[in-house]
Parts: structure tokens; C-alpha cells; sequence
């Protein structure tokens, strides 16, 4: 059964640097069948070219953020900001009490930055990361492997002892099947591990009405994504979730994340830094498909709201932060049994 008093971890209340100074079916399986994958390779390298920036050509729309140079750079930050937030737990790659995991399967695996530092670091696990973008290095070590896949599909294969889930809001039509699929392919006593910012950006002191863009932006994502059924609002139903699947001792671990060098503590500074640099390039990423193809907005009317949410969000007065959500759980092991009880039951 579920834990029902999931551990919290405590984080000190930060506080503003008022100096203003900065220094600084499904491939989860084992199918060979070449003659298929031949037929899904021109699908699977058909991009699509849209507003200046290139789309998945696989699966075409299932998923509305970019796939180009300047994303892939996004995500590889935005993985860097994630290490900077865990302090070292896991390596800064994962915050589950995990011992040497024979099988991990990274979720919506991007670049293969995650899936690639957590084959560097345990070369006793073999790493399978999936995505709708073939865009992953060719050479990787031998542990880890990339596969082109949609996780909604059917999963079929062997089972895994850590799945690995983040940043996946907005591209997911069912979280509740997604999470059974990876509930039912853990092995007993698996670990799954879910990563998820909360949809809202926040301030720290309140001010968050001088910021209208920015509200106006999240709105309008909220509104597009709900729109195309794949929902924002993931960050704070993980906990519910993991545990209604099934998982055990669920653990949900809330830490604040500054949008912008503000905070006075140097490591949340640094941290915020990088944030902003993420948060720039995600005013384009989040937004431009949902709002032109989703909400029928024309390129030059995002393009003036783009521009002024990146210029709200680099206010330091408006101390802008975001919710970071990790939230992880294990596959209860089956009861253990003695000679005489089994004895007894075959009677």
C-alpha cells in the first residue's frame, strides 16, 4: 500500500540579493524487424518546417515544441539547471533511492543528456532512452542505446528496474496510462521517477501583476494545451498518480527555483541565472506552435507578446520563480512466503 505520509524535504525560504549583483508498437521492446523500421525511417526524418523553427516529422503534431539546434541547446541547459537543483543526490540525476539499476529506461529522452551522464556513472546499467526525434549522438558508450518511439504506444518487452520520466507537460495526452504502462513494466521493487515544473510562474514578493505578458502567456498556453489534450497541469497531480497506480513509499520533493539571478544565496543565484537563459529560449519553444497553430494567432502577433514576456521575465524586482516537482515511488515486491504457508496453501 501507498504511503499516505509521503516524506517532504524542507527547503530554507530564500531571500532577495538586493544589490542587484551578479558575478559570474512500441521499440521499448526488442522487435528487429528491419523491413519495418526501413518503412518508419522516412517518416521519422521528415521534419517539419514551420515559423522559422523545425518540428518532429514523426507522429507529426503529437508534440507542439521544436526539435532544432537552438532547442536541443535549451534542453542540454535545461538538464544543467536540473543537476544544479539536486546538489549532487544521485549525481544530480535522480533523486530515488535506486541501488544499481540492471535496466533504465529514460522517457521522452531529448538530446540523451540524462540517459548519456547516467551511463557514465553506472556502467553496471544498460540505458534505452526513446523520443519521437531521432536527434541523440550516433556514439554513445555501450550501456546506453536510443530508439525513436512514442512511450503512448503499447509497451512490450522486457521489464526495468528505474523508468525515468521529466518534462513531459504538454506532450502527454493520458498521464494516467502513461504511468500504468510504466507501473506494469517495472520489475518488483522498481523505481519510477517523474520530474515536472508546475505550469505557473510565480513571485516570490507578490508582484506578478506588473508582469501582464507573462500571465497572459501562461494563460494562453494553458488554454492551447488544453485545446490539443495534452494538459499543462502535471507537476501537482504526480503524487496522486504514482500512488493510484500502485507505487509505494511516493515521495514528492518541492523546491523553489528562481527565474533570474535575484535570490541573494550565490547557488540559487547561479542557479536563477541559468533558469533565465532557459526561460528566454522557452518564451519561443512554449508557445509558438501552441499559440499560431493552436490558438490561430498570425507569427507577428507572438512574436510582440514573445518579446515582451522576455523582457518581463529578465525583471529581477519581479523575483519570478517556478515550482520544481519530483515526485518518485517503487513497485511494491510480492509477499514473502515460507515452506510450511505454501505447504499448507497447496493442501
Amino acid at each position: 500500500m501507498a504511503d499516505t505520509n509521503p516524506a517532504v524535504i524542507a527547503q530554507e525560504p530564500l531571500e532577495a540579493d538586493d544589490t542587484g549583483s551578479f558575478e559570474n508498437d512500441s521499440a521499448l521492446g526488442d522487435n528487429d524487424d528491419s523491413s519495418e523500421r526501413t518503412s518508419l525511417f522516412s517518416e521519422i526524418m521528415r521534419y517539419r518546417e514551420e515559423n522559422g523553427r523545425r518540428y518532429h516529422g514523426y507522429k507529426d503534431g503529437s508534440y507542439l515544441l521544436p526539435n532544432d539546434e537552438t532547442e536541443q541547446n535549451r534542453l542540454d541547459l535545461n538538464h544543467h539547471v536540473f543537476t544544479m537543483v539536486n546538489k549532487g543526490r544521485g549525481g544530480g540525476f535522480y533523486r530515488a533511492p535506486i541501488d544499481k539499476p540492471a535496466r533504465v529506461l529514460d522517457v521522452g529522452t531529448g538530446t540523451g543528456i540524462w540517459a548519456m551522464d547516467f551511463g557514465d556513472a553506472h556502467k553496471e546499467s544498460h540505458i534505452i532512452g526513446i523520443d519521437l526525434s531521432p536527434i541523440q549522438p550516433t556514439w554513445v558508450t555501450p550501456n546506453v542505446e536510443f530508439l525513436v518511439d512514442d512511450a503512448e504506444d503499447e509497451w512490450i518487452g522486457q521489464k526495468y528496474d528505474f523508468i525515468h520520466i521529466r518534462m513531459l507537460a504538454g506532450a502527454v495526452k493520458d498521464w494516467q496510462g502513461l504511468l500504468q504502462k510504466a507501473y506494469n513494466h517495472l520489475n518488483p521493487g522498481g523505481w519510477l521517477e517523474c520530474t515536472e515544473f508546475e505550469v505557473w510562474i510565480k513571485s516570490y514578493n507578490d508582484t506578478l501583476r506588473n508582469a501582464p505578458d507573462i500571465e497572459k502567456w501562461q494563460e494562453g498556453l494553458q488554454e492551447a494545451a488544453n485545446k490539443f489534450g495534452r494538459t499543462m497541469e502535471v507537476a501537482v497531480n504526480l503524487e496522486g498518480w504514482l500512488k493510484e497506480v500502485g507505487l509505494e513509499g511516493v515521495v514528492e520533493e518541492k523546491t523553489v527555483v528562481p527565474s533570474s539571478p535575484w535570490a541573494k544565496d550565490k547557488e540559487m543565484k547561479a542557479i536563477g541565472a541559468y533558469q533565465l537563459m532557459n526561460m528566454l529560449d522557452a518564451a519561443s519553444s512554449y508557445g509558438q506552435a501552441h499559440f499560431t497553430r493552436v490558438l490561430g494567432w498570425s507569427r507577428e502577433e507572438y512574436a510582440v507578446l514573445n518579446a515582451n514576456v522576455r523582457t518581463q521575465l529578465k525583471d529581477r524586482s519581479l523575483q519570478l520563480y517556478s515550482d520544481l516537482y519530483t515526485v518518485y515511488g517503487r513497485k511494491p515486491k510480492p509477499p514473502k512466503t515460507t515452506p510450511d504457508v505454501d505447504a499448507e496453501a497447496a493442501e
